[in-house]
């Protein structure tokens, strides 16, 4: 692999996640306590980004392919940053627009909240435009695995974001956005002034060209390709199920973990150190465990133990009575998202070549983000009309079906790899 050009772009998702991480574990209670919002108002914030998102995702993708990678990235961080300054004003944006007077079915503060977050997942394409680069820079006998360092980055963001986050709420309810903000701003910069292009213009999907063949394959005719149904398949599945963790689990950890802490900031704090320890499990994944797995089992195999892992960490979760039991949970659900994500997009562009892998990622994405979209209603119905710990057997349900369809997979004839260089492991694979 080339690491040279792997740096800057790892770097890039790095900073961009710590700016996220910063905010995800405020944000519910944010918008519970500063806005009122209720349960299925703040779940419902989560569906307005990954609806975006779905919607932009293989058109972003497609722009990449036939325009490069980085003038994707740059206008899409332009969207993320411009989407954290909202976050910042949404308290006296919100003001205005209660003082028109209209009869809205909730707070301007609210309606700015879901415009921030829906105009974040249009320019969203951050990580599939950062995946595709990836694929362009790495041989694909280590596919699988150049795709695990950008979930590396993801989570060494993540480890420390939240607690990042958690510190920057004793400040201030709104200092966590200003943190995010700037950290943001970096990741833009780092890209306009260290990141090359990874996709020349002879390998770009020209179809300006009259000689040169169509430049995206037609969706329909992707979709007629069954194991490629049935990766999107597992991948929604799987989505839809861990769409429960960011959509409520500071609302479940305020309720079930802290019901005694009168202190949001404090919750917050908890809440941020819980999703770091995540992150750390998610990096220890990427960097020690999953060449070394993928190069012994290969990507399916690999993708049914990942699986295997979330399902008991979601049945753990929702028979837990302790923070840190619930803490230590995360231990193997992060290692079923470490392996079973890069496994499914290293599978998913066995079906393309160059100029057509950032289609093939959208394409993922637009599945998983329709998952996203509708994860967070199921959830937030679950957590409020039944249970807060109902969300996670359902969740464990969803893994169970996203288990079973990992096993047929294991049945199916996919594209072998092209590279001569490949080990005998991943070939079988």
């Amino acid at each position: 692999m080339d690491r040279k050009r792997l740096f800057p772009i790892l770097l890039i998702v790095f900073t961009n996640i710590l700016g996220a991480g910063v905010i995800l574990p405020i944000l519910p209670l944010y918008a519970e306590g500063q806005f009122g919002g209720t349960v299925l108002q703040i779940t419902l914030l989560s569906t307005s980004f990954f609806a975006a998102q779905f919607l932009a995702a293989p058109w972003l993708g497609r722009l990449s392919d036939r325009y490069g990678r980085r003038p994707v990235l740059i206008v899409s961080q332009m969207g993320t940053v411009l989407a954290f300054i909202l976050f910042i004003f949404a308290g006296p944006l919100g003001k205005v627009i209660d003082s028109w007077g209209l009869a809205l079915p909730m707070s301007g503060g609210m309606i700015m909240l879901y415009v921030a977050r829906t105009l974040d997942g249009i320019t969203g394409g951050n990580i599939t435009t950062a995946q595709a680069y990836i694929t362009d820079v790495t041989p694909e006998e280590r596919r699988a695995q150049g795709l695990g360092l950008v979930q590396a980055a993801f989570g060494a963001g993540f480890i420390f974001g939240p607690a990042f986050g958690g510190i920057l709420s004793n400040l201030g309810p709104v200092a966590p956005f200003i943190g995010a903000t700037i950290i943001t701003t970096g990741t833009l910069l780092l890209t306009v002034f260290t990141l090359e292009e990874s996709l020349p213009p002879e390998d770009r999907a020209a179809d300006q060209l009259e000689a040169e063949p169509r430049p995206s394959v037609p969706l329909s005719m992707l979709l007629r390709i069954g194991p490629l149904r049935l990766i999107l398949a597992i991948g929604f599945v799987a989505s839809l199920a861990f769409s429960a963790v960011p959509a409520t689990f500071a609302l479940y950890a305020n309720r079930i973990l802290f019901p005694d802490l009168a202190d949001p900031g404090q919750v917050q704090l908890y809440i941020g150190l819980m999703l770091t320890f995540n992150g750390l499990m998610q990096v220890l994944t990427q960097l020690a465990l999953l060449k070394p797995l993928v190069s012994r089992f290969g990507e399916r195999k690999l993708l049914s133990l990942g699986m295997v892992a979330l399902l008991l960490a979601s049945i753990g979760v929702a028979v837990a009575n302790g923070a840190i039991v619930v803490t230590l949970l995360f231990a193997p659900f992060a290692f079923g998202r470490g392996v079973s994500e890069p496994s499914l997009q290293a599978l998913t562009t066995r079906f393309g070549d160059k100029r057509t892998r950032g289609q093939l990622l959208g394409l993922y994405q637009s599945a998983r983000s329709l998952a996203l979209i509708f994860g967070p209603v199921w959830a937030g119905y679950a957590f409020e009309e039944i249970s807060p710990r109902a969300v996670f057997w359902v969740a464990g349900s969803l893994v169970l079906v996203g288990l079973a369809l990992a096993a047929i997979l294991l049945t199916q004839e996919l594209p072998a790899l092209h590279s001569q260089a490949q080990p005998e492991t991943a070939s079988s694979d």
